[in-house]
């Protein structure tokens, strides 16, 4: 069963060494039993004897984390937490709406419908697996299948008609409203999940199956990304192959993937096909399944949308077709109506706040209304985007002051949340994304969109490799993938791999859904903002 693999990178081992705990990196976790013959290696990286899978003393015995989305109680308090969401959202619906819009009838007639619409809903919700990780994780999925539920509560509630005067119209209105409804509230359970795991609550605890460079990807995305929901607490590779990790409990046998899992309380696996075999990749799903444990299959393709896969089995075995990626002239041209009609009307509705925006900041501070910097668009041609002014005009701050409050160490981005530089109104035009409403004359002139890649600094764009200028194929947007997925995210890995993924994978429907998100995710960074904000003055008090 042994294949040959490449040895393990210098780089490989660097990235999953900033992966782990302070209490994994002191050593704390520890190899365990097994029959496999091959050799382990400690948390500090040396050969050591196989300690048996009890034995170990309550110091060295590693501690799930509390916030560990395997652990069965923060699982049912998610699932409940979601559960109630939907419970309120959907009962607001359908009684609410529904009783306003029956016709004149006794309260039971009126309440009655409804409810039962209510329940039919959640329990055709459960049965479609709405309360499943695995369901959830394509948006698209979900909505339809939220539809589906409710179309069933639809069904139930005109079922009524004859004896509360319920039309249909009156039906569709409520399984409309509560399709949106609950699929908004799931988006804003989301985004507070995501906030969560990205201060480290609520990760699902992982071996790493292989450690090639495919593997050392994967697990510098999650290291980077803890958004996602994953902590890697372990690695395995294959026979033959010593193991070179560093800080990690490892094995250089699959056989040992349960062993490890129950150490370090992994409940799922992420394996890596490209990095075994064949029959290793079988082996390693068969023993982490009668382990009781979740496995995830990762391909290795980074940039490809799994909207574009297609599961196309030869022969009853699993099999994919990549979808082409394929840019009519007709959705060209729609996207360019597109910003035009939305650049102008989002300038005549944002007129008044602009004069009122333009007045505050000229009695705030000395300077013009506006900022112009050059940025780098279509082709790479450069253009000077318009924003309001949110910084003094001169700051007196000393660029090297500047350069330690930068929170994107990993790449020639800058962010510092608590720039000096910026006035106290502009704190909150940033808060908000008030700021960047100016752009809209970029996108009327065509050097900009309402959605793209993030427009780049020449000097940040001196610093991309050619890949990640790929991204000049596309206009740059006042909003984007990685505005929507990452903004607070201070990762270079995040900011390149999003925008490229827009970029190898646009379309129209995925310009509606980053239209759609913005709203939430800025109120959400605007909350957030406000927030740190008050805890900030409260911490100088």
């Amino acid at each position: 069963m042994a294949s040959e693999m490449k040895p393990l990178s210098p780089h490989f081992t660097t990235t999953m060494a900033q992966a782990v705990s302070p209490a994994e990196r002191a050593g704390t976790h520890r190899p365990v039993e097994s029959a496999d013959p091959t050799p382990y290696v400690d948390g500090r990286g040396q050969r050591a004897p196989r300690p048996g899978l009890y034995e170990a003393s309550a110091r060295t015995r590693p501690t799930p984390t509390t916030h560990a989305i395997g652990d069965a109680p923060t699982r049912v308090a998610l699932r409940t937490r979601l559960f109630l969401v939907d419970l309120v959202v959907a009962g607001a619906s359908w009684t609410g709406i529904g009783s306003t819009l029956t016709g004149p009838a006794s309260l039971l007639n009126r309440l009655g419908p409804g409810l039962g619409a209510w329940a039919v809903a959640i329990a055709a919700m459960r049965v479609a697996g709405l309360y499943r990780a695995r369901t959830c994780a394509s948006r698209a999925s979900e909505f339809w299948r939220i539809g589906i539920a409710n179309l069933c509560a639809g069904v139930v509630f005109a079922g009524a008609g004859p004896r509360s005067d319920i039309s249909p119209t009156v039906a569709f209105v409520c399984i409309a409203a509560s399709t949106v409804a609950v699929a908004a509230a799931r988006w804003e359970f989301v985004r507070w999940l995501r906030a969560q795991r990205s201060r480290g609550r609520y990760q699902r605890t992982v071996v790493l199956v292989g450690s090639n460079e495919d593997a050392a990807r994967l697990g510098s995305m999650l290291r980077s990304e803890p958004e996602l929901g994953y902590r890697v607490v372990a690695v395995a590779g294959n026979e033959g192959q010593p193991s070179r990790w560093v800080d990690l409990p490892s094995s250089s046998s699959v056989t040992d993937i349960p062993h490890l899992a129950a150490t370090t309380g992994a409940t799922g696996v992420l394996i890596v096909p490209f990095a075994l075999s064949s029959s290793l990749t079988e082996h390693a799903i068969a023993v982490s399944r009668n382990a009781g444990l979740h496995v995830q299959l990762w391909p290795g393709y980074l940039g490809i949308a799994h909207s574009r896969l297609r599961n196309a089995p030869i022969s009853g075995e699993a099999f994919f077709y990549v979808e082409a990626r394929t840019t009519s002239d007709w959705q060209v041209r729609a996207k360019r109506v597109i910003d035009v009609v939305g650049a102008v009307i989002g300038l005549t509705l944002s007129l008044p706040l602009t004069v009122v925006v333009a007045l505050l900041i000229k009695l705030e501070s000395r300077g013009p209304v506006f900022y112009r910097s050059e940025r780098v668009g279509l082709h790479g041609a450069h253009f000077d985007t318009v924003k309001f002014r949110s910084m003094v005009q001169v700051s007196g701050v000393d660029s090297a002051d500047l350069y330690a409050l930068n929170e994107r160490t990993d790449g020639p981005l800058f962010k510092a949340t608590h720039d000096p530089r910026i006035t106290r109104l502009g704190r909150l035009l940033r808060a908000f994304s008030i700021d960047e409403l100016p752009q809209l004359w970029n996108v009327l002139k065509g050097t900009m969109s309402l959605v793209g890649p993030r427009p780049a600094l020449p000097s940040e764009v001196a610093e991309f490799d050619e890949d990640l200028k790929r991204r000049h194929a596309l206009r740059p947007g006042m909003t984007g993938l990685w505005q929507v997925e990452a903004r607070d995210n201070p990762s270079f890995n995040a900011y390149r791999r999003l925008d490229l993924r827009y970029v190898d994978n646009w379309s129209l429907q995925l310009d509606f859904y980053i239209m759609a998100a913005t709203v939430p995710a800025v109120a959400s960074h605007a909350v957030g903002a406000l927030r740190s904000r008050i805890d900030r003055i409260r911490r100088q008090k």
